[in-house]
């Protein structure tokens, strides 16, 4: 499976943040990767960094899903990107009185506590999901976040 953690898009309060958190979830993508059975061929998680375009009930503004095909066709003229298979998508959306209030030192064990609270997800669809082995990938979480200098299990944001 390859894994993606990425926050995608900001705005002028949220783009330090985005700066902060880019190379750790790039690192952690890559550590993640790996077999875990089941049919995800492709994991993208976004972390929400746009408050105004948040859902108002305070949910992520995209549950997971999970699609067979993903098309990398360009309508825009731009080079087709190739078809990813199997893909598994969802938001984690931030309370953003607390992000923006940490220190800079917590922002980003603060961003990968809810990406990592967020995979609980996994395991209700761990059967939907064809046997994915969402513990096994939980535990590469923690362990990845350690290896990048973040513990969370014992510092928890």
């Amino acid at each position: 499976m390859d894994v993606s953690i990425r926050a995608n898009s900001s705005d002028y309060i949220t783009t330090s943040i985005a700066s902060a958190i880019r190379s750790p979830f790039r690192e952690l993508s890559e550590l993640l990767c790996g077999e875990y059975g089941g049919t995800v061929d492709n994991l993208w998680i976004d972390l929400e960094l746009v408050e105004s375009w948040a859902r108002t009930d305070g949910k992520p503004k995209f549950p997971f899903r999970f699609q067979h095909r993903v098309s990398g066709r360009s309508r825009f003229g731009l080079p087709a990107m190739p078809d990813m298979l199997n893909v598994g998508h969802y938001s984690v959306r931030p309370d953003f009185r607390l992000l923006l209030s940490l220190p800079p030192q917590l922002v980003v064990p603060y961003s990968l506590s809810l990406i990592y609270n967020s995979t609980s997800v996994l395991i209700e669809r761990q059967q939907k999901l064809g046997g994915v082995n969402a513990q096994l990938i939980r535990r590469k979480f923690l362990e990845g976040c350690r290896s990048i200098g973040h513990d969370l299990q014992h510092n928890p944001p």
